[in-house]
């Protein structure tokens, strides 16, 4: 009788799930029904060769002569650059999880290229932020003061006056920005060729970093008894 019901007891326990899995079955649900699907390193770099192609042309005719450029144009062509840049640093952070695995489940040969991998990401991240950022923020968010536009004096039912003032945003140095719009068109062929020889590099080191993941998966499986 006891061993019956032993065993009834073993078969009870063995068929609850674990905390742990209950917890994992409920995070995935969570995802299906929120409509989320990680990234994986092939769409990501997917996504980037498509972004590529949305890194605006130069106007050139408007952007010729530079000491009667409209200003609307130049702002128009970096807020398009500006959001290109947006997105792109958005699907950088994204290969960190695309990449992840616990550290003991990657060989030395995967450290090594998920190292140069995140060194090649980074260096693009930074020339991109150094030499173009910059110049777009200098156009599109320049530096303004807030400053009383005017003041409005009324006379309450007491018989007191009553002193209102209305502000304003005004450009701390007009001539300054007028100065970065001439200097963003000036520039606009070289710092479109750095995005984009940025976003072609990172496009080989992401097919460069799976084909070596590729080959060091095969070579693990080689040496598998």
């Amino acid at each position: 009788m006891s061993t019956k019901s032993n065993s009834k007891k073993r078969k009870a326990t063995n068929s609850k799930e674990s905390p742990a899995a209950k917890k994992s079955t409920a995070s995935d649900a969570l995802d299906i029904e929120n409509g989320f699907e990680p990234f994986t390193l092939e769409s990501i770099r997917t996504k980037i060769q498509s972004l590529s192609t949305r890194v605006p042309k130069i106007p050139e005719e408007q952007f010729a002569d530079f000491d009667n450029l409209e200003e609307k144009v130049v702002r128009e062509w970096a807020a398009q650059l500006q959001a290109v840049l947006e997105e792109f640093n958005l699907l950088v952070c994204c290969v960190a999880t695309a990449t992840y695995k616990w550290g003991t489940d990657r060989s030395g040969a995967a450290d090594q290229n998920l190292s140069l991998l995140s060194g090649e990401l980074g260096s693009s991240q930074e020339q991109i932020a150094s030499t173009v950022t910059p110049r777009l923020t200098n156009v599109l968010a320049p530096v303004v003061d807030l400053v009383i536009e005017k003041t409005v004096t009324t006379t309450n039912k007491d018989g007191m006056e009553v002193k209102e003032n209305h502000f304003t945003r005004k450009l701390v140095d007009p001539d300054f920005v007028k100065l970065c719009h001439k200097i963003l068109a000036r520039n606009a062929p070289l710092l479109r060729q750095v995005v984009l020889s940025n976003f072609h590099k990172l496009l080989r080191c992401l097919k460069d970093y799976l084909k070596a993941q590729k080959n060091d998966t095969q070579h693990s499986r080689g040496f598998t008894y």
